[in-house]
């Protein structure tokens, strides 16, 4: 039976009312922020795990909150799943229930939103899965139950993974295969860490033992390689599991999800809002706060750090003579080459209309200059089709190394300063800028 509207629950019929408190679903239904407004309906079996009344409930929303272990984390997972549109959003938390024991509950919320796309209403149907977490800590010693195993994996939708504090694979559930590619069977024994980005390893392993060792759950995100090779992003819900005999905590419960397409459209938007569209370097704010991180880390190796400051001669004449679009085709060839000639951390942006910068780390004034050289040459002897007619360009630039403990405001000042003096003597040439007066 479909939940209705939110806002229909407070204009129930008694009839329909009494009808919802003889279910056993454990029902409520808030406005977009979550137990801090007053809901709309709230059953009686839900206050009732908390050892509350229904009217308190409806009095007192952030009551249900207070019972929420890591209810500030449960809030941010929810919050991002609401700005990523998603309709329909699974929580894992704790409560402290009235008994004074803690119950597992599995939250699904059903997003209602207006023609505009605003979260108005949201409708929550809970699950005690206590009982459920505590079967799949048992599983591996559960073999001689086969019906209880199917019957608690076969109703769990996200890949489950059993594993001890080394990462090795104790068990996986049959989901695994849609999720990872990879068959159950070989997954076990296996070490699961060899899945993960090598620079992500030792932090994952980390958590997991800290997790162990303090008895606490644990939630991340976090990449693992898919059979085919590629990576796939997923969100877990870690669990560590006493050992009744020993009394340590020696195994992690893993329940995970898929959210490759939600991170892809997070790493997008921040593109968007980093990024130059037209040349692919990164825009001015973006690009001085690299400038300064990379200066900050420079000071803590005592590593080098020079930079390039260079701009399309004549530019203006270029867009009086054909036209804007001619002028775009340009700043998106200067962008291109220098995407392909630069190392991976090497540092572009555009900070100006026609002018650009690189960062260039562990490089002396020399090779800067060198650098420099090469990418005028090849402008210089590079072509532009626009319309049938081949447009050509030249590029001046001006080159510092930064010296002891420099500020970004006088290194970027001084490679200005080498840019004019190539601009003064002729253009199209590298010019190198003078040190700081001491």
């Amino acid at each position: 039976m479909d939940i209705p509207a939110a806002k229909g629950f407070s204009t129930l019929s008694s009839d329909c009312d009494a009808l919802l408190e003889r279910s056993p679903a454990i029902l409520y239904a808030t406005g977009p922020d979550w137990w801090r407004s007053d809901p709309y309906y709230v059953s009686y079996n839900l206050a009732t795990l908390i050892g509350a009344t229904r009217a308190q409930l409806q009095s007192t929303p952030a009551l249900w909150l207070e019972h929420v272990h890591d209810a500030h984390d449960v809030e941010m997972h929810l919050l991002a799943a609401l700005a990523a549109g998603e309709s329909r959003i699974r929580l894992y938390y704790r409560i402290a229930c009235a008994e004074g024991h803690v119950c597992y509950i599995q939250d699904d919320i059903a997003v209602q939103r207006d023609a505009t796309g605003v979260v108005v209403e949201l409708i929550g149907s809970l699950t005690d899965i206590s009982e459920t977490q505590g079967a799949l800590a048992h599983l591996e010693a559960q073999v001689d139950s086969e019906r209880g195993y199917r019957f608690i994996v076969e109703n769990v939708s996200d890949a489950i993974l059993l594993m001890d504090a080394e990462g090795a694979c104790r068990f996986a559930s049959p989901s695994t295969r849609g999720l990872l590619g990879h068959r159950p069977e070989t997954l076990h024994d296996r070490g699961l860490l060899a899945l993960l980005p090598p620079d992500d390893a030792p932090r994952v392993q980390r958590l997991i033992r800290d997790a162990l060792r303090h008895g606490e759950p644990l939630r991340m995100e976090l990449r693992m390689r898919h059979r085919l090779g590629h990576y796939v992003w997923l969100e877990t819900c870690c669990s560590p599991y006493l050992n009744p005999a020993s009394e340590r905590y020696e195994w992690i419960l893993a329940v995970a999800r898929d959210i490759t397409d939600r991170k892809h459209r997070e790493h997008r938007l921040h593109e968007l809002s980093t990024t130059d569209s037209l040349t692919g370097a990164l825009n001015r704010g973006a690009y001085l706060s690299c400038l300064r991180s990379g200066l900050e880390a420079a000071d803590h190796v005592f590593q080098r750090v020079s930079l390039v400051i260079f701009d399309i001669d004549h530019f203006k004449t270029i867009n009086d003579t054909w036209g804007h679009a001619a002028g775009d085709l340009v700043l998106a060839c200067v962008g291109e080459i220098c995407r392909t000639a630069l190392r991976d951390h090497d540092v572009f942006g555009r900070i100006g209309g026609e002018e650009f910068s690189l960062m260039l780390t562990g490089q002396s004034l020399n090779d800067a200059a060198l650098l420099a050289e090469r990418l005028r040459k090849k402008f210089e002897s590079v072509r532009v089709e626009f319309h049938g007619e081949w447009l050509s360009f030249s590029v001046s630039f001006g080159v510092a190394e930064r010296q002891s403990r420099e500020g970004v405001e006088s290194l970027l000042h001084r490679a200005d300063m080498g840019l004019y003096a190539a601009k003064h003597n002729g253009r199209n040439r590298v010019h190198q800028a003078p040190p700081q007066p001491v």
